[in-house]
């Protein structure tokens, strides 16, 4: 009897050794499939980080273009202030020639009155000399 006991007793803690052993092993599945989860996020995260990282570096390339582009029209702009500067210098020019032509112009005409003047003048003396 003492060895049916022992026998049953051997066979009741074999039994909870093997329930324990399928209960850890239940265990290790559940955490073995976290880990598995854990790992499939970290590698959707990584790949989020990447397609971040090449949209960070087009999104600075942009800027810098546009960066280049700004400083290119402030270039253009300054050169067109210049000319435009240089524009207005020859219309001032232009203005202070047509003034001198016209007073020169009026100068003319009445160099050309005071001619016509005497021309009459001229004719009449000669008018009153009768051979």
């Amino acid at each position: 009897m003492q060895t049916a006991r022992a026998t049953e007793e051997i066979r009741g803690k074999i039994q909870g050794i093997q329930g324990a052993t399928g209960v850890t092993v239940a265990e290790i599945q559940q955490v073995s499939q976290v880990i598995n989860d854990v790992d499939s996020i970290v590698g959707t995260i990584a790949v989020a980080v990447e397609e971040q990282s090449v949209t960070t570096r087009d999104i600075a390339e942009n800027v810098g273009q546009a960066s280049q582009g700004v400083q290119e029209v402030n270039e253009n702009v300054s050169q067109a202030e210049s000319v435009t500067r240089d524009i207005a210098k020859e219309v001032s020019s232009v203005n202070q020639a047509s003034g001198a032509i016209a007073q020169s112009a009026e100068a003319v005409q009445r160099s050309s009155e005071n001619l016509s003047g005497l021309a009459r003048d001229l004719n009449a003396m000669v008018g009153k000399f009768k051979i």
